[in-house]
């Protein structure tokens, strides 16, 4: 899902305006330890995929109010194109270079994982999942010389085996997309977050609204309510975490 360029920075900037700090998964794992205070209303934001647009359109933003961010990569070097995009015409896109990753982790953006190849893990053989989460950890941290602990599963898929691997493989967050608790921080591994969508309309009101927990639990409630259709054989028409 994309954004158009100024619609981001005034969202951005509506962050700053309202009194928000961007932090890491990392920032927050250093508060729970006890070796870092939290500002008063921290928040944080992810990219998925590793676009090259992350670099050359976001980050100059984000530098230039003085925030940062996490940024989940595909660890394969090999990949340098988002062909998981390919069933979606005009829209493969370049990836980050290694050079581009290592400074942006020099700047103070968090690099996470996502897999070796950005694959459909639940599914796979316990063996080949294993590769794709543990592999990709190692391969960054050698590319970062640093560890590595956040993970986004691909395509907002996982199921109990997965989550377990992500945790064996000493990651220590697990992000998804519209699965997981309401609220932040009641499962790890499973971390629902907020979908920026383009608005026509009432822009700053859209975005003002999903910053609230009242809309966090209706967003949690209308997709337990949607899944539980699909199992009951109500809602024949699967669920689409895009819908707004």
């Amino acid at each position: 899902m994309r954004i158009p360029v100024r619609q981001f920075r005034r969202e951005m900037e509506l962050l700053v305006r309202w009194g928000y700090t961007a932090i890491t998964f990392d920032d927050y794992r250093l508060y729970l330890t006890g070796e870092l205070n939290l500002p008063r209303k921290p928040v944080i934001i992810t990219f998925e995929d590793g676009y090259v647009e992350t670099y050359t359109l976001v980050v100059p933003i984000l530098q230039e109010l003085g925030m940062k961010a996490v940024v989940f990569v595909v660890a394969d070097a090999g990949i340098r194109s988002s062909v998981w995009d390919r069933v979606q015409p005009g829209a493969v896109t370049p990836l980050l270079s290694d050079d581009q990753i290592l400074e942006l982790h020099a700047v103070g953006f968090e690099i996470g994982s996502q897999t070796l190849h950005h694959v459909r893990l639940p599914g796979l053989p316990r063996e080949k999942a294993w590769e794709e989460i543990s592999g990709s950890r190692m391969a960054l941290e050698i590319l970062l010389n640093a560890p590595v602990r956040s993970f986004t599963y691909p395509f907002g898929l996982l199921d109990d085996q997965v989550k377990a691997i992500v945790k064996e493989a000493g990651f220590t967050v697990g992000c998804c997309g519209w699965t997981g608790p309401a609220l932040f921080g009641d499962d790890l591994f499973e971390i629902r977050r907020v979908t920026m969508f383009p608005y026509r309309s009432f822009a700053d009101l859209n975005f003002a609204i999903r910053l609230i927990s009242p809309y966090q639990l209706y967003r949690w409630l209308w997709w337990r309510l949607r899944v539980a259709l699909e199992a009951s054989g109500v809602r024949k028409k699967p669920f689409n975490p895009e819908a707004q």
